[in-house]
């Protein structure tokens, strides 16, 4: 068995790869942690988004001409995000994108409004 060196040479193979795949293993660990942590930097920009569409989709209620799709909404969040300053500091980022996300959706409602329903809006 000791003299079949393609065996030997296999097996040494095989001890090479698996290393290099616990390797890799440990490296996406860290990865999805930082992942996570990243996302739940940005969580509150989701909640305000959330509620904020909910706010909006609402607005049906009032006036069947305030629908609004959630792709349109999407949209509008999406220009908003990317209007947004920039910033190092991740906490700032989110409140910047918070800012820009709920005056551009209310510009975008308050626009369209009928006038007797301004004052619920604002």
């Amino acid at each position: 068995l000791l003299d079949d060196i393609a065996l030997i040479d296999v097996l040494n193979n095989t001890k090479k790869t698996g290393e290099e795949i616990q390797e890799k293993i440990s490296i996406a660990v860290l990865t999805e942690k930082q992942i996570s942590q990243a996302r739940e930097e940005f969580r509150p920009v989701a909640t305000r988004g959330a509620t904020l569409y909910f706010l909006v989709a609402e607005m049906a209620l009032v006036n069947s001409m305030y629908q609004t799709s959630l792709t349109q909404f999407l949209l509008n969040l999406d220009t908003a995000m990317i209007a947004a300053p920039a910033d190092k500091i991740p906490s700032k980022r989110v409140a910047n994108i918070i800012a820009a996300i709920t005056y551009s959706t209310y510009q975008y409602i308050a626009r369209g409004l009928f006038e007797r329903h301004k004052l619920m809006f604002l």
